[in-house]
């Protein structure tokens, strides 16, 4: 694994340790594969690409909680 996907793992882990947060959010343009990459080794999951868009989701929850 890279730098940037480890450098994202440990800014989300350290995110998911803050009370009251159990998800965290990334929007990522889909023409950027490289970045898509990066979320993707870091353990985030695609959601959902809007409509009109030019962005799509990632997410990733804290085990033991499920997305609303």
């Amino acid at each position: 694994m890279g730098l940037c996907p480890k450098a994202t793992r440990a800014l989300t882990e350290f995110a998911l340790t803050a009370p009251g947060v159990h998800t965290v959010f990334a929007d990522v343009e889909p023409a950027n594969p490289a970045s898509v990459r990066v979320l993707e080794k870091a353990g985030f999951r695609r959601r959902a690409a809007d409509e009109g868009e030019d962005t799509a989701r990632f997410t990733i929850t804290k085990p033991g909680h499920h997305e609303r």
